[in-house]
């Protein structure tokens, strides 16, 4: 067959869903069609995470399952933030750009020098896709602010009161925000308002980062409560799951078959009994880096729910691995 590329797409994702990781990878940067089909086809229930760190001029990522460390080069870019695979960059200048450093893939948004220090954002869907998924960010101190690819602009939107901002995902639908006084904030990218949800969320003393994950369909905040700072160091996490609708949490004690990966941009979980069971990664499980003062002392370790112990994992972690590791989703 002379024209690869148009090969039929059911076919593709059933070739996609089979190879490794390293030819997974291979396979997605071929070209449009084959980038594609490899889009709908990392199943994070069966392959392992992937960490992604950076330096200057290249990132650096590799999977658990997968020992090699990969290269790929970067642009010129100020910042660098990810979500679900995806950077967005603030390059000099010029407006803001989704980048994706797996498949090379560059995607220019409209400038706005409003935006041109981004603290969070989000992805309603893949934008090598199509062009039908929206853009979420948030600018300290006040500003959320969406994108639709098919309009070509900007519709900006304030929040009140001015309160930091700890995470931001999508979520069934929604973009779903967290502040530094546990307060929810919903935006329905079909709507043209802020809903603040106001879930009476717990709040803990001393040093708390909450994330945002999705598991098994359910919203949780995943409370990362560390003190480095005292003469014994200490590390514990609390989980709670939150119905938006209700206005109600509960908390969680017990993970199940299911394992969760905390990055300051974008956490996710990964469920460990729907295929094989990954290699080096135990359910029940939450999984963290200790961003120590040098980059070599970065560790991934990870907190039991059954018990509370932490343990470190020295084999998950490559000598080469960068400054700043951070846990992502391949997304092409």
């Amino acid at each position: 067959m002379s024209n690869w590329g148009a090969l039929p797409q059911d076919v593709l994702r059933l070739i996609a869903g089979r190879l490794d990781e390293e030819d997974f990878v291979a396979f997605g940067s071929v070209c449009a069609s084959w980038r594609s089909a490899c889009a709908g086809t990392y199943d994070a229930r069966t392959r392992a995470p992937w960490l992604i760190s950076f330096l200057d001029s290249e990132s650096r990522f590799w999977s658990m399952s997968w020992a090699r460390v990969r290269r790929a080069p970067l642009p010129s870019m100020v910042g660098r933030l990810c979500y679900q695979g995806w950077m967005i960059t603030a390059p000099e200048g010029r407006g803001l750009r989704l980048f994706n450093p797996i498949s090379g893939t560059s995607v220019e948004l409209p400038g706005s020098e409003t935006f041109s220090r981004v603290h969070k954002f989000a992805l309603s869907s893949s934008p090598s896709v199509s062009d039908d998924y929206v853009v979420m960010v948030h600018v300290q101190p006040a500003t959320f602010a969406f994108y639709r690819p098919r309009e070509r602009a900007w519709t900006a939107l304030t929040y009140w009161p001015k309160s930091q901002i700890m995470d931001l995902m999508h979520y069934r639908g929604r973009f779903v925000a967290l502040d530094e006084r546990c307060r929810v904030i919903t935006f329905d990218p079909r709507g043209d308002d802020l809903q603040e949800n106001r879930v009476a969320l717990p709040k803990f003393m001393g040093w708390t980062t909450p994330h945002l994950v999705e598991c098994s369909g359910s919203l949780l905040v995943v409370w990362h409560m560390h003190d480095y700072f005292d003469s014994a160091p200490s590390v514990a996490f609390r989980v709670h799951k939150v119905d938006l609708d209700g206005g109600t949490w509960t908390e969680v004690k017990s993970l199940g078959s299911v394992s969760v990966f905390l990055s300051y941009e974008c956490s996710f979980s990964v469920e460990l009994d729907a295929g094989p069971r990954l290699s080096k990664v135990w359910p029940n499980r939450i999984y963290f880096i200790e961003m120590l003062v040098r980059p070599a002392d970065h560790k991934i370790q990870s907190y039991r729910m059954e018990d509370g112990k932490i343990e470190t994992h020295p084999e998950l972690m490559p000598w080469c691995s960068g400054t700043t590791p951070r846990w992502i989703q391949p997304s092409f």
